[in-house]
């Protein structure tokens, strides 16, 4: 798996692995599997968050097993580990105040067995804190060595622009990742999303991050599994066609249609007004492997083109 050197300085595998289920849906068993196998093929961007997955569980089985794992397998130094602070737990801790900021990461470092996470994310807007606030207690982490870089995810494009014009202003560390939602299929439109920000990256946003030189980590970029399976898709996204041709295109490339969706998310940069793009999934071990053969996949430009018409 290739390496990216990324504007803030992080050299990040091609593809991350999201640990949201691990420790509650996913067995300790097989999240060691998935993270060995990951590790193996030369995957070193791990991502999860202070409250996955309190819908499953309390919120802390994510960071606690990554931890276990990480010092089982004595490669912190090998891995490039983001987590995420802004979310509600059960009701509870939801918001970008200082003192959550600075509660927040010491939890989240105790429960990963570390002094300090790679890439710190901000996982929502909080629009009821002054945007000041947040960027000195961010800024104080990184200043501290608590934290290496900071990312922004479920925010709209604007209090982005806002809170980085600000931390260029006062010194401060800006945002240098954003993580949103964008797969190859598109949103049906005027469809909201579940939650308020949890929206599809649109073009806008990407021109937006091709001016600014900030790759997307895109998250749920493989619908759920209804690439292989039509019927898992979700509500806001359209089928169609454009999935039709996808499935075909995938079966003459002899991959399956989720490994395709990966090569087509690696390659897009190379398109007007597409940003560099980071795919974010979690699998199983042997999903995993399928769909990193998408990395090996060559897109000409012309394919990349019909991909993007349909």
């Amino acid at each position: 798996m290739k390496k990216l050197l990324l504007p803030n300085g992080l050299a990040v595998s091609e593809v991350a692995l999201g640990a949201m289920n691990f420790g509650t849906t996913t067995s300790k068993k097989d999240a060691y599997d998935t993270l060995d196998a990951y590790v193996e093929m030369g995957g070193n961007f791990i991502d999860t968050s202070n409250n996955y997955a309190h819908w499953a569980g309390t919120g802390d089985e994510s960071e606690t097993l990554l931890g276990e794992w990480l010092r089982e397998r004595g490669c912190r130094d090998r891995v490039v580990l983001a987590t995420k602070v802004g979310f509600d737990r059960h009701g509870k801790g939801a918001g970008l105040k200082k003192e959550q900021i600075e509660y927040w990461i010491d939890e989240s470092l105790r429960k990963l067995g570390t002094d300090y996470v790679d890439l710190y994310y901000a996982h929502t807007d909080d629009i009821d804190t002054p945007i000041e606030e947040t960027m000195e207690a961010f800024d104080r982490l990184v200043k501290k060595g608590k934290v290496r870089a900071l990312g922004s995810s479920n925010f709209d494009t604007w209090r982005l622009a806002e809170a980085n014009m600000l931390a260029t202003l006062k010194g401060m560390t800006p945002y240098t990742v954003m993580q949103q939602r964008l797969s190859y299929l598109n949103p049906k439109f005027g469809e909201a999303p579940k939650y308020i920000f949890n929206e599809v990256a649109n073009r806008e946003r990407l021109r937006f991050m091709v001016d600014k030189n900030m790759p997307l980590v895109s998250y749920s970029c493989l619908c759920k599994g209804a690439y292989e399976n039509p019927e898992r898709l979700p509500a806001e996204y359209e089928g169609g066609a454009r999935l039709s041709f996808l499935r075909d295109m995938a079966k003459e490339k002899g991959v399956t249609p989720s490994a395709l969706v990966i090569a087509w998310l690696r390659n897009i940069h190379r398109c007007e007004g597409y940003p560099t793009v980071i795919p974010l999934f979690s699998a199983t071990t042997e999903h995993l492997k399928e769909n990193l053969r998408g990395l090996e996949l060559t897109l000409s430009d012309e394919e990349l083109e019909m991909m993007n018409r349909v």
